[in-house]
């Protein structure tokens, strides 16, 4: 027995689901209204006997205990784990880092420390100062970890060594790198230190400002599988309770998140890079819905806060996701992120230390971004010509529609109309010409990494892991792997890594995506992947390695549909008159399905292998 399937052997689904969400006895099973989306008809049912869950309603989707917990309190795989293994006391196995992370990690703390003792030591008198300058006080400092690299290259590589590290695990670390003369040194000399760690409060590198003028003016440490700046928020690991309940505010720099949380305004984070990526997009929104950008108003700025709106308004209308509030209940995001147009050339830092209440004040009187959006297109279009009106309705139009129908879209449309000078029928007309529809398409929202059936005799399930064996060995049969969703995965372990395996998107080539994979902080996961590509396998030629994963694929397919058949069943026979009309027919339709899955396969593998 695995850890997950331990977890999962002591928990009673009718208990998890019901600390979340009323259920009325119904026959053998309970049912309620979907937490997951809006109805008045109960259409979420919760079967005991098979530890499942299913809604048959909108979300169309189900699983078990875990996969409840995940999506009701909006949490990954790993933290879902931890949380329910604490409850259920079971001790979760150290085994998720392998050796060189642990390494790193280590490394990376020493390496935290010596700077914060060098920053205090008499050879950090005039950073001091300038801290000082700053506005940041001593508990600031301290809280923010902040430190100095000595300027001879060649101090921290040292102590390192003296600590018993190789030169190779600290090459490793990104802590040094090799000079023209082919001999390590210190990568950061003589600059400003802020220790970047991640939203569960690991280590992962280092942000340094230059202190003599010197470029650049900012260093980070190297991009690797554990610091990837694009996934990472300054300052999340600490603001986390707050933006949950007060929602954030993203600022551009790590003086201005340290200068908000002494001012006492801590639900304050800094993006890493110049504009906002969906990764970091995807982490605020699971704690919230409502989201403010204080970024630059220069020319570079606002185009960097375009940049960050287009990601989050695409993010909105492409992905359903709820966060948790804060009474704890699955709350649905909003999408209505706001800007703060900051005073011309000030930093966030300058006004906080200025006056925390204009700071306030600048929050709350923070503007729609979709009226950011409209005015900066008006201003950088051509408002002269039937043409150039054209030209900003399309381009804004994407935007508009991620607002959904309602009254934020028809103020959008509004204002858009009063930008322009022209009729708002001639506005909704033009947003609803075919060209523009095009450009601003659904596109198809990725299956969400719920289960199916929790009930798995083996401690693995020797078709799911070989179907993950092919996608990973085999980067090029992700297009065959279309009709694959993470529901057709019973265990835990393998519908995750499936979930993590469509994130890491294509064109990539092996040893990329199994790196991007072993980034996941889950112990669980990680020791599964290895697990997985330590495994001999056949060597396979091209068409037969398509057949073979069009045949698992297909056998995977149809025993979902058989499960989802099985709890039609139940549902159809214990509540009838909660079903709609027409609701009668999905035991037929499922058994169509079935029936047309096999004829389809076996199709398609005779055509490859022709």
């Amino acid at each position: 027995m695995t850890v997950v399937d331990d977890v999962k052997s002591r928990l009673d689904i009718v208990e998890v689901v019901s600390q979340r969400v009323p259920l009325q006895r119904s026959g053998r099973s309970f049912k309620a209204n979907c937490p997951f989306h809006q109805e008045k008809t109960p259409s979420f049912h919760v079967f005991p006997d098979r530890q499942s869950w299913r809604c048959f309603g909108a979300c169309a989707t189900g699983g078990d205990a875990l996969s409840f917990v995940m999506r009701a309190d909006n949490l990954e795989f790993g933290e879902a784990l931890r949380q329910l293994a604490q409850q259920t006391g079971v001790t979760l196995p150290q085994r998720g880092q392998r050796p060189r992370d642990e390494a790193v990690q280590k490394i990376n703390e020493d390496t935290r420390a010596f700077f914060q003792r060098t920053l205090a030591s008499a050879q950090g008198a005039s950073a001091r100062e300038y801290l000082e300058q700053r506005g940041l006080d001593k508990l600031a400092v301290e809280a923010f970890e902040i430190g100095l690299s000595p300027s001879d290259g060649e101090s921290l590589k040292n102590h390192l060594i003296r600590e018993g590290y190789t030169p190779e695990q600290l090459a490793s670390a990104g802590v040094v790198r090799t000079g023209d003369d082919g001999v390590n040194h210190d990568l950061f000399r003589g600059r400003l230190m802020f220790p970047i760690r991640d939203a569960h409060g690991n280590l992962v590198g280092f942000g340094a400002r230059s202190l003599d003028g010197s470029e650049p003016k900012y260093l980070n440490s190297p991009q690797g599988p554990m610091f990837d700046k694009s996934r990472i928020l300054y300052a999340l690991d600490r603001a986390r309770t707050d933006v949950r309940r007060d929602g954030v505010v993203i600022v551009e720099g790590y003086m201005d998140a340290i200068a908000a949380h002494q001012a006492g305004f801590k639900n304050v984070v800094a993006q890493m890079g110049t504009a906002l990526t969906e990764f970091q997009v995807d982490a605020l929104r699971r704690l919230t819905g409502k989201m403010t950008m204080a970024l630059d108003q220069d020319a570079a700025g606002q185009a960097a806060t375009l940049r960050s709106l287009d990601v989050i308004l695409e993010n909105f209308r492409t992905k359903v996701v709820k966060h948790q509030g804060p009474d704890g209940s699955p709350q649905a995001s909003d999408p209505d992120p706001r800007i703060i147009v900051m005073p011309a050339g000030q930093d966030p830092d300058e006004v906080i230390h200025r006056s925390p209440s204009d700071w306030a004040k600048l929050v709350e009187s923070a503007i729609p971004a979709i009226t950011f959006r409209i005015k900066a297109a008006k201003n950088n279009g051509d408002t002269s010509s039937p043409q150039g009106k054209a030209q900003i309705v399309a381009e804004v139009a994407p935007s508009i529609h991620s607002l959904g129908e309602g009254i934020q879209q028809a103020n959008a449309v509004e204002l858009l109309a009063q930008e322009l000078g022209v009729p708002i029928d001639t506005v909704k007309a033009a947003l609803s010409r075919p060209s523009v529809a095009r450009r601003t398409r659904r596109v198809e929202q990725r299956p969400s990494a719920a289960a199916t059936s929790p009930f798995a005799k083996l401690d693995h399930d020797p078709v799911e892991e070989y179907c993950l064996q092919l996608l990973l060995n085999y980067p090029e049969l992700r297009e065959q792997a279309n009709g694959l969703k993470p529901e057709f995965f019973r265990r835990h372990e393998n519908r995750e890594l499936f979930s993590q395996w469509l994130d890491t998107g294509p064109g990539l080539d092996k040893d990329a995506t199994i790196e991007l994979l072993r980034t996941d902080d889950g112990g669980e996961l990680t020791g599964h992947l290895n697990m997985l590509l330590e495994k001999q396998q056949i060597p396979l030629d091209v068409s037969v390695r398509m057949a073979a994963l069009l045949e698992v694929v297909s056998r995977l397919e149809e025993r979902n549909l058989r499960e989802l058949k099985a709890e039609e069943g139940i549902r159809f026979t214990e509540s009838p008159p909660d079903l709609e009309d027409g609701e009668h027919d999905d035991i037929l339709q499922l058994n169509q399905r079935i029936k047309n899955n096999e004829g389809l396969r076996r199709g398609q593998i005779q055509e490859i292998t022709r």
